[in-house]
């Protein structure tokens, strides 16, 4: 973890700040910077999880902005602007998923 003043002097170096959420075998990385330092952050990621026998799945590993929102464990996660303001702030929503697979739609009445 970094401090506050360590997080500053990576902003004033044009570096990026990000962090990790996980929850069992599931995380997300939130990255402050552009789309380039992503990219390299994710290549740094693949190769920490390929000495242990893991790898990142192509069809479950995206790039997105904030701003278009991405779903993580049931919810969408989506930075908006407060109505009637101009700061933005992160919003958490009950992510638009059926319940039920179509496995189980079957044994539903």
């Amino acid at each position: 973890m970094s401090t506050k003043v360590q997080r500053a002097k990576r902003v004033r170096h044009r570096e990026p700040n990000w962090r990790v959420v996980r929850y069992a075998d599931d995380f997300v990385v939130l990255v402050n910077g552009e789309r380039d330092h992503v990219e390299g952050l994710r290549e740094q990621i693949a190769d920490v999880l390929a000495p242990i026998g893991l790898n990142l799945s192509e069809e479950k590993t995206r790039i997105v902005h904030m701003g278009e929102g991405l779903d993580f464990l049931g919810f969408h996660i989506q930075w908006r602007r407060k109505q009637g303001a101009s700061k933005w702030h992160v919003y958490t929503f009950i992510a638009d998923r059926p319940r039920c697979g179509p496995w189980r739609r079957r044994f539903v009445p």
